[in-house]
């Protein structure tokens, strides 16, 4: 019998290794987390909300997993990112308020010394893609600490102006890529589109796409036609002429202490048909069996535009309406419809859970979130453990909500700095943390706020400088 050349022997092995490695990178989940900016916890019709309209959101909530107790790391939106990019505790970073324009800061997301998120799921075959808001660096000059700084393949639509303030509709001034579009389309819409493009772009791979809102973010902006159909809706719940009582011209901010918001409701509206969107695109591409969509908050709803439903207070304070999200995965065929999850956890988690997910891990990066794969997958829920939170109010120099906290089990101690003193809160039962038990329950409260002292020295935590004490610490 005639051999075969060894030459075609070896191709033909080449040739199984790389069909081996191209279904295994085929069988790697697409990853795809949206982000909203300052949205509140009780903003959404599956958290309750009866307002604001979000259908295609409340489908995703029925066809995965609705948690109920899930947290940003921190109470406004760079830490919480920090939290997401690196997997570790803000304060183990040093960053842990929202960096201010330019040069009033020198912090940022060193590329140096941190592994994100992307580039770990990059070593393991991925192709990343970062569309809209980054806030990590905001020395927009040299962007040392910018997403491709950070190894995103591509980088769409991030900020390259300080956009705290809002840039809704074309043309947009703090967005220098966004140079062509229809007059006055809008921030939003514009972001979910790239969303579908990279899609297409990238079907034949595996992806992860960090879809980074600047939707919510006051100030409030929307189409004018969908605030009105909210104004409509709200004088019909409320009398005629209450909208423009409450939400008229003259509030330029579109605040108020009312929870029912027309702006709010209009621009999560473009929000929810972009998730719409999303989930068709997915699907017309025949993603949607293998790619995990997620959709998460950075921090509580603000001030008096937010809705956090019946949690106390927003954003900038460690109470849960400063730091309790909505968060919605769905996985087709590996999380069962319709589940609703109580188990606390966190924005620290997404690292080691995407990673996990992906089939891959960061050497020599230290990971301080746990991964919630098995809880998503329908296995048993994970060992009880406590969840810290640290806002000295570096940047806001908020005096009076300047805090550090932890949570074990449904028991949740604040420290304040200012005036010191303890809170202790029994989530369970009084989730509006309107019933301190400091006072009641001294045993608890020392135990907790031992921990608490115990674990802020272990990640460095900076201490918060109030004004009249000059002591600050690293």
């Amino acid at each position: 019998m005639k051999k075969k050349p060894v030459k075609v022997f070896f191709a033909s092995v080449c040739w199984l290794l790389l069909s081996s490695l191209s279904m295994a990178q085929k069988n790697k989940p697409n990853i795809v987390f949206v982000m909203a900016d300052d949205l509140g916890w009780g903003e959404l019709g599956s958290y309750g909300n009866t307002f604001n309209e979000t259908p295609n959101l409340d489908r995703l909530a029925g066809q995965g997993i609705r948690f109920t107790e899930a947290y940003a790391a921190a109470p406004v939106c760079s830490p919480t990112r920090v939290s997401i990019m690196t997997g570790q505790f803000p304060a183990r970073v040093g960053i842990t308020d929202f960096l201010p324009e330019g040069n009033k800061t020198d912090r940022r997301l060193d590329p140096d010394k941190y592994t994100t998120l992307n580039e770990a799921l990059s070593a393991a075959g991925y192709h990343t893609g970062i569309i809209g808001k980054w806030h990590l660096d905001t020395d927009f000059s040299q962007n040392k600490g910018g997403p491709k700084a950070h190894g995103f393949d591509e980088v769409i639509g991030s900020e390259t102006k300080y956009i705290a303030d809002g840039d809704y509709f074309f043309p947009y001034d703090k967005i220098a890529s966004f140079t062509h579009g229809p007059p006055d389309e809008y921030l939003t819409d514009r972001q979910f589109a790239e969303a579908s493009g990279f899609i297409a772009r990238n079907k034949n791979k595996p992806f992860f796409l960090y879809l980074s809102l600047y939707s919510v973010h006051t100030k409030l902006e929307a189409p004018e036609a969908l605030v009105n159909k909210y104004k409509k809706k709200f004088d019909s719940r409320y009398g005629a002429g209450k909208a423009e009582e409450f939400y008229g011209a003259g509030n330029i901010r579109h605040e108020s202490e009312h929870k029912d918001n027309p702006w709010m409701a209009a621009m999560l509206e473009r929000i929810d048909a972009g998730m719409g969107s999303l989930m068709q695109t997915l699907k017309d591409h025949g993603l949607s069996e293998n790619t995990i969509l997620i959709f998460f908050s950075d921090n509580g709803g603000a001030g008096k535009v937010g809705n956090n439903g019946q949690l106390r207070a927003g954003k900038t304070w460690l109470y849960e309406g400063g730091i309790r999200e909505p968060f919605l995965v769905c996985w087709p065929g590996k999380i069962k419809p319709g589940t609703v999850s109580a188990v606390p956890v966190t924005s620290l988690d997404f690292y080691p859970t995407f990673l996990a997910a992906a089939g891959t891990q960061v050497a020599g990066q230290k990971v301080d979130g746990q991964s919630i794969l098995p809880l998503l997958r329908g296995r048993a829920a994970p060992a009880q453990r406590k969840l810290f939170w640290h806002y000295p109010s570096e940047t806001g120099k908020w005096i009076n909500r300047m805090s550090s906290a932890v949570r074990w089990g449904d028991l949740k101690l604040i420290e304040f700095y200012n005036n010191p003193r303890v809170e202790l809160y029994n989530l369970k039962e009084d989730p509006s943390e309107s019933h301190n038990l400091a006072p009641s329950r001294p045993t608890d409260a020392a135990k907790l706020k031992k921990i608490l002292d115990e674990w802020k020295l272990s990640v460095n935590a900076e201490a918060p400088r109030i004004p009249g004490n000059n002591r600050r610490k690293r």
